[in-house]
C-alpha cells in the first residue's frame, strides 16, 4: 500500500495534471460528458430530480452522496431562499446544503424575467436625466460651429440649402425643420420688413398672426437683399449673431439650467419693453416659454390659448391662466391701450422673480412624473407587443416608455421605425453577429442590452454580472464569516455591520458591467473574497483581473496553477468573457457556466478522493482537508465535519476521548493548536498535512521509513504549549 504522504504529495504536486488524468478515465468522462450535455436541458428542480443519472452526478460533486434517496430532501434544499437566513438549506448546519443550492437556478427566490431589472431601470432613468444636461454641452458645441460658419455664407442659399444651418436657424426659433421648405425659408429670409408688401409682411402666408411674428423676427436677424446676396459684409452682424446664437443655447435644452435661467431673464428685461401686443410675446418663442414658466403654466399651451385667454376671463380661469394674463396691460384684443406699456415696473420685477423662483419646477416635475410612469409602465410588460402597446396608449403630458428610453441611449424618436426597433430589441446585443451587431452602432446595442427580450419577443432572464443564486450565497458566507463564535456585543455589531456590506454589496455589484468595473470598487471586491475565504490584503488588482479574464477551462491557464486555483470557484460564477466583459454565454435554465463548470471540477475532486481512499483512507482525508481548508472560518467549522476534524486529532494526536468534551473546551484547546486562518494559507495547509500523513502512516504501519516521517522530529512549525500537553494527557488517562 502506497503511504499517505508519498499519496498526498504525488496528488498534490500538479493538482491540475492529477485531475486531468482523472477526467480521462472512462467512466468519469462518460458521466462528465453526460451531465454536460443535459444539465442545460432541465427547466426545472423537478426535470433534474426525476434524471438519476443528473441527479446523483450533482450529489456526488458536492458531498452529499449518502443523501441521494433523500429527493424529496433535496427538493427543499434546492427551493430554498438563500436570501432569506430562515430559509430551509440555511438553517441546516452542514454548509454543503447551501453550497449545492446555490449551485442551481432552483432556489424559491429565483425571479421571473421582468422587461428590465432594478439596475437595467436605473441606468435607463439616468441616462434620461442625463440626456437633458448634455443637451447644454452639444448646443454650444453646434453654436460654435455656427459662429464659424455663418460669417463664410455669401449668399442665401448658403443657408437654406445646408440641413445643419437650416435646422439651427430654426430650432433656435422653436420651429420644426422637417416642417418648413427651403423656399418658404428662402422668402422669409430675403424678406424687405420695410416693405409692406414683402413676404413676411403679407398675413396670408402665415397661418397665424404669432407665426408671422416669429418668422418676421427670423427675417430681423439676417441681412440679405431680395435677391440672395448680403446687403453688407457678412450674412449677420456681430450683435444679430450673438442674439441668435444666445437663442438657441437657451432654446435647445429641453430643461433650463442655471446659466440659461439667468440668459433668459436678461433676454426678458431686454425684450419686455419693444412688446406692442400679445403676438409679440407668443411670436417669440424664447420670451413665451419664459413667461409661461414664471407663471407655472403648461409649457404645451399655445400662441392661440394665450389669445383666448387675453379675451376671455372665464377661458383664463378654467385654464389656470389668469395671473399670467393679469400681469400684462393687453386688451381683449390683444393690443395694448394708447401711451402703455406691456407691464408695469412692478409687474417686469413680479414675473422675473417668479421666473427665477420657479424655472427648475419643470425639471422636478418632469423627472419626478415621468420616471415614476416609466417605472410602472415597464414593470407591466410581459411581452415586446406590450413594449409597443404601452406607447400607443400613454398620456400626452408624458414621454412613452419608447421616447424615454431612445433619449436615454442617444437615439432620436424618429431615427428607427417600429420595425427596426423591434429587431434590435429581439437581437442578441452579445453577439457580434447578430442583427443589432451587424448595425456597427454602439447606441442600439446598449439599448438592447436595457431590455430583455428574446428572439421571439418574450421575456428572458437578465444579463447580470453575478447570478442572484451565488449573489445570495456569497452574503450568506460572508455573514458566516464575520459573525461566526461571536457573541454579545461584539456580535450585534457584527450583524449589523454585516447587513450593511451585504446592502452596499447587493447595490453596487447590480451596476457592474466589466471586470473594470468590479476591481475599481475596494469595497464590493473585498466583499467578494471574504465571501470566498480570501484575505483582501493577500490579494492585488492584477492577480485579480487575471483571475477574471482566466478560462476555467484552460488545464494550463491560471486558475489550474497553484496560484490561481483559489479563485477557480469564485470568479466561474461570474458572467464575464475572456475580456473581462459582460456575456450571456454562460447562462442557462438550470445551472449557469461557471456552476456547471465548478460541479464538473468538484465531482473529479470527488471522484480522486474516492480511488485514493480505496487504497488507503489516510489520502483521501488529506487531499478533502486540502479542499475544504479554505471554507473553514472557525475550530466549530472542523468540530463539525468528522473528517476535517479526524485530521486535525491525528496531526496532533489528540485522544479520541476529546470528542466528549464540552464544546466550548474543544473549541478552545484547537484555537491552542492553530489559528485558523492559517488554514486560508495554501503553504502552511500543505504542511500540516504532510505532518498528518507522517502521523498516520506512523500510527497504521504504513511505510514508516518514509521522507514524511521527518515532520514528527522537527518538520513542523506547530507546536503545543504544556497547558495544552497537559490537558491532552489528562484526557488519555480517563
Amino acid at each position: 500500500m502506497i503511504s499517505t504522504y508519498l499519496g498526498y504529495v504525488t496528488a498534490t504536486k500538479d493538482m491540475a495534471t492529477t485531475l486531468a488524468r482523472v477526467a480521462k478515465q472512462a467512466s468519469v468522462k462518460s458521466d462528465q460528458q453526460y451531465y454536460d450535455t443535459h444539465i442545460g436541458k432541465i427547466k426545472n428542480v423537478d426535470e433534474f430530480l426525476a434524471d438519476q443519472k443528473l441527479y446523483s452526478y450533482a450529489m456526488k460533486a458536492y458531498g452529499l452522496e449518502d443523501m441521494t434517496y433523500a429527493k424529496a430532501f433535496m427538493k427543499k434544499v434546492l427551493t430554498s431562499d438563500l436570501s432569506n437566513s430562515s430559509s430551509f438549506a440555511n438553517k441546516l448546519n452542514d454548509n454543503r446544503y447551501r453550497q449545492f443550492a446555490a449551485a442551481f437556478n432552483f432556489t424559491a427566490n429565483s425571479t421571473k424575467p421582468a422587461a428590465q431589472s432594478d439596475a437595467q431601470k436605473n441606468d435607463t432613468i439616468g441616462l434620461y436625466e442625463r440626456s437633458f444636461a448634455n443637451e447644454a454641452t452639444l448646443a454650444k458645441k453646434e453654436s460654435a460651429f455656427y459662429s464659424s460658419w455663418i460669417d463664410k455664407a455669401t449668399n442665401v442659399d448658403d443657408i437654406v440649402n445646408s440641413t445643419r444651418m437650416r435646422d439651427y436657424v430654426l430650432t433656435a426659433h422653436g420651429l420644426d425643420a422637417t416642417h418648413i421648405s427651403k423656399s418658404f425659408l428662402k422668402s422669409v429670409l430675403t424678406s424687405d420688413l420695410n416693405d409692406p408688401n414683402s413676404f413676411v409682411n403679407t398675413a396670408s402666408n402665415f397661418s397665424s398672426t404669432s407665426a408671422q411674428a416669429t418668422y418676421k423676427l427670423i427675417a430681423s436677424e439676417f441681412g440679405f437683399k431680395p435677391d440672395g446676396t448680403l446687403s453688407g459684409a457678412t450674412a449677420q452682424t456681430a450683435q444679430q449673431k450673438e442674439a441668435l446664437i444666445s437663442r438657441y443655447d437657451n432654446t435647445v435644452p429641453t430643461l433650463t439650467t442655471l446659466a440659461s435661467a439667468t440668459s433668459n431673464d436678461q433676454y426678458y428685461h431686454q425684450q419686455i419693453g419693444k412688446v406692442r401686443s400679445a403676438d409679440d410675446i407668443t411670436g417669440d418663442n424664447r420670451l413665451f416659454s419664459y413667461v409661461k414658466s414664471a407663471f407655472g403654466v403648461n409649457s404645451k399651451v399655445t400662441a392661440k390659448q394665450f389669445s383666448l385667454a387675453v379675451s376671455d376671463k372665464n377661458y383664463a380661469f378654467v385654464t389656470g391662466m389668469t395671473e399670467m394674463v393679469s400681469a400684462f396691460n393687453f386688451s381683449p384684443d390683444g393690443s395694448l391701450p394708447a401711451g402703455q406699456p406691456a407691464q408695469t415696473d412692478a409687474s417686469i420685477k413680479t414675473t422675473s422673480d417668479k421666473y427665477m423662483a420657479h424655472y427648475a419646477d419643470a425639471r422636478q416635475t418632469l423627472f419626478k412624473d415621468a420616471e415614476t410612469h416609466y417605472a410602472a409602465v415597464v414593470g407591466k410588460i410581459k411581452t415586446i407587443n406590450d413594449f409597443f402597446a404601452a406607447n400607443d396608449f400613454q398620456s400626452k403630458d408624458l414621454p412613452t416608455v419608447q421616447e424615454m428610453a431612445l433619449r436615454a441611449y442617444g437615439i432620436d424618436k424618429n431615427e428607427l421605425s417600429r420595425e427596426q426597433l423591434r429587431k434590435i430589441l429581439e437581437s442578441d446585443p452579445y453577439d457580434s453577429k447578430s442583427y443589432v451587431g451587424s448595425l456597427k452602432d454602439q447606441r442600439f446595442v446598449d439599448l438592447a442590452k436595457a431590455f430583455n427580450f428574446d428572439s421571439k419577443g418574450h421575456l428572458r432572464p437578465a444579463v447580470e454580472a453575478l447570478p442572484l443564486a451565488s449573489m445570495n450565497s456569497f452574503v450568506s458566507a460572508y455573514s458566516k464569516a464575520k459573525t461566526f463564535g461571536l457573541t454579545g456585543q461584539m456580535r450585534e455589531k457584527a450583524v449589523k455591520d454585516v447587513k450593511d456590506a451585504a446592502n452596499n454589496f447587493i447595490k453596487s455589484i447590480g451596476k457592474v458591467k466589466s471586470v473594470d468595473d468590479l476591481l475599481a470598487d475596494k469595497k464590493l471586491t473585498d466583499f467578494i473574497l471574504v465571501a470566498n475565504n480570501i484575505d483582501p490584503k493577500t490579494v492585488d488588482k492584477n492577480t485579480l483581473k487575471k483571475a477574471f479574464t482566466s478560462d476555467p477551462e484552460d488545464a494550463k491557464g491560471f486558475l489550474n496553477s497553484p496560484a490561481g486555483q483559489k479563485f477557480k470557484a469564485m470568479v466561474s460564477v461570474f458572467n464575464f468573457d475572456s475580456k473581462g466583459n459582460l456575456t450571456n454565454s454562460k447562462i442557462s435554465t438550470s445551472q449557469n457556466k461557471g456552476t456547471r463548470l465548478a460541479t464538473d471540477d468538484l465531482y473529479l475532486h470527488q471522484s480522486l478522493e474516492s480511488q485514493q481512499g480505496a487504497s488507503n483512507d489516510g489520502i483521501r482525508l488529506a487531499l478533502y482537508f486540502q479542499r475544504k481548508a479554505p471554507q473553514v472560518n472557525s475550530v466549530y467549522d472542523i468540530m463539525a465535519d468528522p473528517a476535517l476534524y479526524n485530521v486535525i486529532k491525528t496531526t496532533f494526536s489528540l485522544p479520541s476521548a476529546m470528542s466528549n468534551m464540552d464544546v466550548t473546551r474543544q473549541a478552545k484547546m484547537l484555537e491552542k493548536l492553530f489559528p485558523v486562518k492559517d488554514l486560508h494559507d495554501p503553504a502552511k495547509v500543505n504542511n500540516l498535512l504532510k505532518r498528518f500523513s507522517a502521523v498516520y502512516d506512523a500510527a497504521n504501519g504504513v511505510n514508516t521509513n518514509s521522507p514524511g516521517s521527518a515532520i514528527l522530529t522537527g518538520g513542523s512549525n506547530i507546536g503545543m504549549s504544556a497547558d495544552l500537553l497537559l490537558s491532552i494527557a489528562q484526557l488519555r488517562s480517563r
